[in-house]
């Protein structure tokens, strides 16, 4: 028995497969998905390389998911996965969010009671974890992905959602600005369009009038540029209104996962980016917040073991496709 496992976010496309429900994954790859005008393309070629005769396909995109039609949220590609899985000769598949994938990847928390070993998560804040209570996992990359898992027993239960894009709360007058310039350009503005890779070079543009790319801002601020760092700082401090504001509606004192693509490259600016400071600023639920142990998930690759963990899970065995 052969698992394809696919994680498609706006940027890059990662693929594995393992066999027989093994938590091992072999051939872990990843490619840019503009270099393909089909996601069939790339499938094709990863499992022609590897000579796979896959039974199962596992699928977590970055966007909604809600029927066999995938619209990838922050990149060109729509597809119809039950095709997909027909033209890969694969028997039954299963579509999840990115980040229900992400959350997955991290149950080990709940499992271990402390970070597993072995694991690439990295503890930027102790805490007091209540473990009777959901692990948020959130992160920015292309676009800005919410998950959640919830603890059912000796088993946890995935909390979807497209938290990404609820609407952005400035909390200074330069988050104002940025919000009102946005405002004129889009009407709505969500959380995305300034917790993301880009809507970092859009933080940076707003302020210095600058047209760069994410990743030079990045570059930048690491070097210490100081209109590069003030956008940063901008964004992760962004990032803690979101969690925060989350981890009070779901009840999330497990702890909170940072995942994505962007935050492990910011991590020497993390400590001095006013994060904490903005994450337990919320009033009378400061007491509620401090105690919540904040992680780094440090793995490109997280989303794939939780993927092909969710082929597995007791609470997504009605959501999986079986073509007769």
């Amino acid at each position: 028995m052969t698992r394809l496992v696919v994680d498609i976010g706006g940027t890059s496309i990662r693929l594995a497969h393992c066999r027989d429900h093994s938590p091992d994954l072999s051939d872990i790859s990843q490619f840019a998905c503009a270099d393909y005008t089909r996601v069939d393309d790339v499938l094709l070629e990863y499992c022609a390389r590897h000579k796979l005769d896959n039974d199962e396909f596992v699928l977590a995109v970055a966007g909604p998911v809600d029927g066999p039609l995938v619209d990838i949220t922050n990149n060109q590609w729509e597809f119809d996965a039950g095709l997909l899985a027909s033209v890969l000769g694969i028997n039954s598949y299963l579509i999840i969010n990115d980040f229900t994938a992400q959350a997955l990847a991290h149950r080990g928390l709940f499992q271990d009671r402390q970070i597993p070993a072995n694991s690439k998560l990295k503890m930027l804040r102790s805490g007091s974890a209540d473990y009777s209570t959901p692990l948020l996992v959130i992160g920015p990359g292309t676009g800005l992905g919410v998950a959640a898992l919830a603890p059912v027993g000796d088993d946890v239960k995935i909390i979807e959602g497209e938290g990404g894009h609820v609407s952005y709360a400035p909390r200074n007058s330069t988050e104002i600005h940025v919000l009102r310039t946005l405002q004129d350009r889009f009407g709505h503005v969500s959380a995305e369009r300034i917790v993301s890779g880009p809507g970092l070079a859009t933080i940076f543009e707003i302020q210095t009038g600058q047209l760069k790319p994410a990743p030079e801002i990045g570059a930048l601020a690491l070097a210490g540029d100081a209109d590069a760092v003030a956008a940063v700082h901008l964004m992760l401090q962004s990032l803690a209104t979101v969690a925060a504001n989350a981890a009070i509606t779901l009840g999330a004192r497990a702890g909170i996962v940072i995942a994505g693509g962007i935050v492990p490259k910011l991590e020497p600016l993390f400590a001095t980016s006013g994060f904490f400071d903005r994450f337990d600023d919320h009033g009378r639920q400061r007491s509620y917040l401090q105690p919540i142990p904040v992680y780094l998930s440090t793995d490109p690759f997280a989303a794939l073991y939780g993927a092909s963990d969710a082929f597995d899970s007791q609470y997504l065995q009605n959501q999986i496709c079986y073509l007769t």
